[in-house]
């Protein structure tokens, strides 16, 4: 069959005609067939590639085609030239991320879960005061123990450290020391600098965009198209909270998380993070936009790498869509004979750890702020044709920012100043990669109510018990004081001292030996400073809650012995205010 194959071929190389005499076939090792055919005398060693099976890599010969097509132009070839360099250098800056995650266990706080592993993107941007990073989504490094970073068309993963991350808004920065060693100002080497995107402008509706990632179904670079379909408040699944975002008809699958969005001039215009997950839903994706991206980066950069978060006014309010609503306020009023029409919304609780407290309140009608009109279903002008929540222009602020505040109060306008700043949540989303804190005091576990722990119990899916549907309606309840957490007795670890106890569960602890308990770290402190010879412990309700009393004098004794016998390396772990 080998004689064969040569001898069936060899009539169809002598006749390639000699345009095409640049692929050359080459490799045939019989020598007792002979041919007065030049192509296969002088064949080289290697097939000779110019594009038609392989990139070639010539580009002077490619300028020489590339001139001839451009009528010798060189100012045509440069700007192509330059357009083909801005393509590559934007690809070029787009990283794959690779991250091994260690999830804590939210019903069994001293354990990990079990290591997972995910791949997302990311790319390159340079942040004043810090320089080059990588950015990505903080879901995509969340409890990361390892992370590495992946440049196109490079064998090589760096090692990346998590520097900055904000659940709120799904963004992190990661400093990759190996890729972007530190720069000294004083170096005048020509050592050409990595190529970082630069932030583009807010696009408008029907914008073209492009994604740019590494989504599943493949391990190389992906780039989809869309246009900008709709701009406005939307809830970030990260964290639970509301800020402006963008939705696109271009498809963002898993994996393409902290891709960057660029619009035709190559600029970031928005980072993917989420999409619907939906059968009934098709083509829609969702990318914090690029006003979001700056805020996120010069907050970072006002805090010594660290996010601080977007503020609120950390209000409650009712809409005043109704006539009947609105005449009961009495806002209307006869200026020269003729009514001005008066719009806002009426607060109906401010919440004590917020700016406002103390300075609005309950039935007062929050007409303007800073001179921009709120309307009666709480939106505000944004651009041209669109109008966005209230909270999406004082999340353009910053902590020490005062917002000036038009309100109707008793018949009487007046202005007020407010200053706005980081609500936190009594329940937390996220402890920002610390692990959940926890209190074993002979046998019981305490910790402090998360949505991690609500998720973990399934809350959030269906019914579980009415005990976690009470845990449940207290995410939405406001914070008294700062360091306020709601303690939750999760388990019991049994123990002879505790027998009897051992059924108890998702329970909210209300007071300790009859006084109201703040926090973990205070349930901690009053344990330790208690001289009673009994501990009791009360659970909600506040009238006909479960009860539980301890001896004190066995307490330390029990601890010691339950944490041995579950290899529990230490009986507590208290918060920090690494909280959103």
């Amino acid at each position: 069959m080998l004689h064969a194959w040569h001898f069936a071929i060899l009539p169809l190389i002598c006749s390639i005609p000699a345009s095409v005499s640049s692929f050359t076939i080459v490799g045939i090792r019989n020598q007792k067939t002979k041919t007065s055919c030049s192509a296969l005398r002088e064949a080289p060693s290697t097939i000779e590639r110019d594009g038609l099976f392989w990139p070639s890599f010539t580009p002077n010969g490619e300028r020489n085609k590339l001139s001839g097509s451009l009528n010798n132009s060189d100012e045509d070839y440069d700007e192509l030239l330059e357009e083909e360099y801005l393509l590559a250098s934007t690809l070029d800056a787009v990283v794959k991320i690779y991250a091994t995650h260690s999830d804590p266990d939210y019903l069994i706080p001293w354990q990990k879960r079990q290591q997972s592993t995910s791949t997302s993107s990311g790319f390159v941007i340079d942040v004043p005061g810090l320089g080059l990073r990588v950015m990505t989504n903080a879901h995509s490094v969340e409890y990361g123990s390892v992370v590495q970073v992946q440049r196109r068309g490079d064998d090589e993963k760096h090692a990346a450290v998590v520097e900055a991350v904000g659940n709120e808004c799904d963004l992190a920065l990661l400093r990759v020391d190996s890729l972007f060693p530190p720069q000294n100002d004083n170096d005048e080497s020509d050592q050409m600098k990595p190529f970082a995107l630069p932030l583009g402008p807010l696009p408008s509706l029907q914008d073209d965009v492009e994604v740019i990632g590494y989504p599943a179904g493949g391990d190389s670079l992906c780039v989809t198209k869309g246009v900008v379909s709709r701009i406005e408040m939307q809830e970030y699944a990260q964290a639970g909270a509301r800020l402006l975002a963008m939705q696109i008809d271009a498809a963002i699958n898993p994996g393409n998380s902290g891709g960057p969005v660029v619009n035709d001039d190559m600029e970031v215009v928005g980072v993917a993070f989420q999409g619907i997950d939906e059968e009934s839903i098709e083509n829609v994706g969702y990318v914090v936009p690029a006003s979001v991206v700056r805020h996120f980066l010069e907050d970072v950069r006002r805090n010594n790498g660290k996010y601080t978060g977007f503020c609120h006014l950390g209000i409650d309010v009712s809409f005043l869509e109704n006539k009947t609503f609105r005449k009961f306020l009495k806002m209307e009023s006869d200026i020269a004979g003729r009514k001005k029409r008066m719009t806002g919304v009426v607060v109906r609780r401010v919440q004590p750890t917020a700016g406002a407290y103390g300075i609005l309140r309950s039935m007062d009608v929050l007409m303007a702020v800073d001179g921009i009109p709120v309307g009666n279903d709480g939106k505000i002008p944004f651009r041209r044709g669109e109008r966005v929540d209230l909270g999406c222009y004082i999340s353009s602020l910053f902590p020490g920012d005062e917002a000036i505040a038009t309100i109707w109060r008793d018949g009487q306008e007046m202005e007020v100043s407010i200053p706005v700043s980081p609500v936190k949540h009594l329940v937390p989303s996220h402890y920002d990669n610390t692990p959940p804190p926890y209190l074993i005091v002979s046998g019981f576990v305490f910790t402090a109510l998360s949505v991690g722990y609500l998720d973990a119990k399934g809350a959030f899916d269906d019914y579980y018990t009415n005990d976690v549907s009470y845990l449940l309606g207290l995410v939405d309840a406001p914070r008294k004081q700062e360091d306020d957490e709601v303690v939750v007795l999760t388990q019991v670890l049994a123990h002879e001292t505790n027998l009897g106890y051992e059924h108890l569960i998702d329970l909210h602890l209300l007071k300790y030996n009859g006084v109201e308990v703040n926090s973990l770290d205070h349930l901690n402190k009053l344990i330790k400073e208690s001289e009673e010879q009994y501990m009791t412990f009360e659970f909600a309700p506040e009238e006909g809650g479960r009860l539980i009393v301890m001896e004190s004098a066995v307490c330390d004794q029990a601890t010691k012995d339950v944490c041995k016998e579950h290899s529990i390396a230490s009986p507590y772990v208290l918060r920090t205010d690494n909280l959103s």
